[in-house]
């Protein structure tokens, strides 16, 4: 939280040009024309920048001076000056005798309270940064005004497609790791040429998927790599952090300087103060992630720090009310021992899907609140990076206002923001949205950032009446034209998405893409008209990718017809169905195998995924009699380590058939579809199913989505 100190004297009554004591007034139409007053000829660019700032709000550009003319608005820019050694302010804006002072820790500190003074006195929009043709007759602000900025956390980051525009991040106190990071992530191999002598010695050979973090060639090509990064071009912090695996390196140095075979934060943070050391104007940081997850015991230098990754902790709920409250709390802790610099690597879209709403602002406000009271100090918050996501607009604004003042009221910039932006439909979009983040703040479920629609189903979307929004919203969007109609299209893309997952995900049930009717399964003409209008704003809006993989909707499309292309028949449909083998906890449905809802080349929609045992399913031979094949479809998706089984096996009594399968060697996602003749007979009572997998992959996850048996 930000200390916001406004002060308001009632004495003075002169300092305000108007004689309002109240109020002193920077410019009035006709009246009151301001001067700017340059302390420092290094700060005349912020002068000038403030200026512009005039022009595009009032249509008026102030003179800039080097001293205040009598009987005019005196507005001064210079230096911050710290009241103490705790003062952490990055700005201040004061009105005193001499007029207002706007003061800054730096150049950007300085372009963040111009725009702060116009955002809160001048209507400035903060989550628009395009000039409006608006312009106002007067600008004034409270007499005796004495404001020192303090953000909650001092490096702030909404990863979402706004936050690339530097007006946007300088109109939202917000940075961008693209500019400020010389090094982020797991990249040390783009930043440092070949050389096996840098390379982890696991098993007495050397491994060139790890780094040795006491490697001498390895600091002095990484201090060589930060001197190209000159202080001043704005990448002031650097990632050291190991390759994103579990290796870490037992040479006789590493092991001398503390690393067992799972931990190597000893060697990784004293490379962190190797570093810190030799650029004390720089900053370093490694992650508790993987192999550094435990803190040294050692204390790290003032300009080295961790950041820590959420990714194992609870995902769309309040931490300060989970059964992990103790445990992400010691995690903090432990790190508060060697260092004050504490950054947190959260996340705020699912990953899986951009266009599934994830309504979890509310949340992450009272988790902010909870990461600051026990010591982080700065955030980078995951979004959709530069792709679109829903509501991604909304959500960046309000992650920006949060950065700044954890105890922020996000529901009124959320309103601020859809009626400013949305005029027509601004009201249904509030409503709507602050629904959805209403009923999954309240519910106790967890929503992870990577996963399907069952969880969104459970958290909000049964109960947020989804489908009666998007009806309206659609027939408002009929009425709409101009630049909201546009700005609208994004947003129906996402919820058009969302209604097609929906109705796909529950297969031929109520509510899904088609009906069962006498055996026969007929498309809804909704479903047609959907995928017609999917299509349209795909092609309006130039949005193709959906997801963190690069997933695309004209993939999605594609297979969305050839779903409706295909005349789904299958003698087991919602029948009952025994399986045999052990199954994965979270793929425990076994009306997956036969509901009619089909997968795509998504492995988190309608596959049942086994990694426990190789499946092993049972049907009554009564129940598909007629049937003369057997239709199984798998998923191939190496990346999210899902591999094809290797054969498949069918048992009718003491008869056996049986087909394998071909090698994948596409690294994409693909379908594998396999057929396997069966002949039924007279007197058999039962139908085994086995699906066998690789001996290389016996471990790994396989899937599938239905069992046909076919006339």
């Amino acid at each position: 939280m930000y200390k916001k100190i406004a002060i308001l004297l009632l004495i003075l009554a002169g300092w305000g040009c108007d004689g309002n004591p109240k109020d002193f007034t920077i410019y009035k139409k006709d009246e009151v024309s301001p001067v700017v007053v340059v302390t420092e000829p290094s700060l005349h660019p912020l002068a000038e920048d403030l200026c512009d700032l005039f022009e595009q709000v009032a249509g008026i550009r102030p003179k800039i001076v080097n001293g205040a003319a009598k009987k005019q608005a005196a507005i001064y820019i210079s230096t911050y000056k710290k009241r103490s050694k705790e003062d952490a302010a990055i700005f201040s804006i004061s009105h005193t005798k001499k007029g207002l002072e706007i003061a800054g820790t730096d150049k950007e500190a300085l372009y963040y309270a111009n725009r702060y003074l116009f955002s809160e006195y001048a209507g400035l929009p903060a989550f628009e940064v395009q000039p409006s043709d608006k312009k106002t007759d007067e600008i004034k602000v409270p007499a005796g005004l004495d404001i020192h900025f303090v953000p909650a956390f001092e490096y702030r980051e909404p990863y979402f497609p706004d936050n690339f525009n530097k007006e946007y991040r300088r109109r939202n106190m917000t940075q961008t790791l693209e500019e400020e990071w010389g090094l982020w992530g797991h990249n040390i191999g783009k930043a440092v040429p070949y050389n096996e002598k840098m390379f982890a010695v696991i098993d007495g050979e050397i491994n060139e998927e790890q780094y040795c973090f006491t490697s001498p060639e390895l600091k002095d090509a990484l201090a060589a790599y930060i001197k190209n990064n000159p202080a001043g071009t704005g990448a002031q912090r650097f990632m050291i952090m190991p390759n994103d695996n579990m290796l870490v390196c037992q040479c006789d140095r590493c092991t001398a300087a503390g690393n067992t075979k799972n931990n190597a934060s000893p060697a990784v943070f004293s490379l962190l103060n190797k570093l810190a050391k030799q650029f004390p104007d720089r900053q370093f940081f490694s992650t508790a992630y993987m192999t550094t997850q435990k803190s040294p015991d050692f204390k790290l230098e003032k300009n080295a720090g961790v950041m820590l990754s959420s990714m194992d902790f609870p995902k769309g709920v309040v931490l300060g009310e989970s059964d992990k409250k103790n445990e992400v709390e010691a995690a903090i802790t432990g790190w508060k021992k060697v260092t004050d610099k504490i950054y947190l690597w959260d996340y705020a879209v699912n990953f899986d899907n951009y266009f599934e709403f994830y309504p979890t602002v509310s949340i992450a406000q009272k988790n902010l609140q909870f990461y600051k009271s026990r010591g982080v100090t700065g955030v980078f918050m995951h979004g959709s990076e530069d792709r679109y996501s829903a509501f991604s607009g909304v959500k960046c604004y309000l992650y920006a206002k949060l950065l700044q003042d954890t105890d922020t009221n996000i529901k009124r910039h959320a309103s601020n923001y859809f009626s400013s932006l949305f005029p027509q439909s601004g009201r249904l979009l509030f409503d709507y949205y602050s629904k959805a983040e209403q009923l999954a703040a309240e519910s106790k479920k967890q929503h992870d950032i990577y996963g399907g629609m069952a969880q969104a189903r459970k958290k909000y979307v049964y109960a947020s009446g989804f489908d009666a929004f998007y009806d309206k919203i659609i027939h408002q969007y009929d009425t709409i034209q101009g630049e909201e109609r546009k700005s609208l299209q994004p947003l129906l893309l996402a919820f058009t998405f969302q209604k097609l997952e929906l109705m796909r995900t529950s297969g031929l049930k109520d509510g899904g893409y088609a009906n069962m009717q006498n055996d026969k399964v007929l498309i809804k003409p909704e479903t047609v008209k959907l995928l017609a209008r999917l299509k349209q704003l795909k092609a309006e809006t130039g949005i193709e990718v959906y997801n963190e993989t690069g997933a695309t909707l004209t993939q999605y499309i594609e297979d969305w017809q050839q779903l409706l292309d295909k005349d789904y028949k299958n003698l087991l449909y919602n029948k009952k169905v025994q399986v045999l083998s052990e199954m994965d906890e979270d793929y425990a449905d076994i009306r997956m195998l036969n509901d009619g809802a089909i997968g795509f080349t998504d492995y988190y929609n309608n596959w049942m995924l086994f990694t426990k045992d190789a499946l092993r399913v049972k049907a009554d031979a009564a129940q598909v009699n007629g049937a003369t094949s057997i239709v199984m479809n798998f998923l191939h998706d190496p990346r999210h380590k899902i591999y094809l089984p290797q054969r498949v096996v069918v048992a009718i009594n003491n008869r056996e058939y049986q087909t394998t399968l071909p090698v994948a060697e596409d690294k994409k996602p693909t379908i594998v579809t396999v057929t396997i003749p069966i002949e039924l007979k007279s007197g058999d009572t039962e139908v085994t199913i086995g699906v066998m997998k690789q001996q290389e992959y016996k471990n790994r996850s396989a899937a599938t989505d239905e069992i046909y048996f076919k006339k």
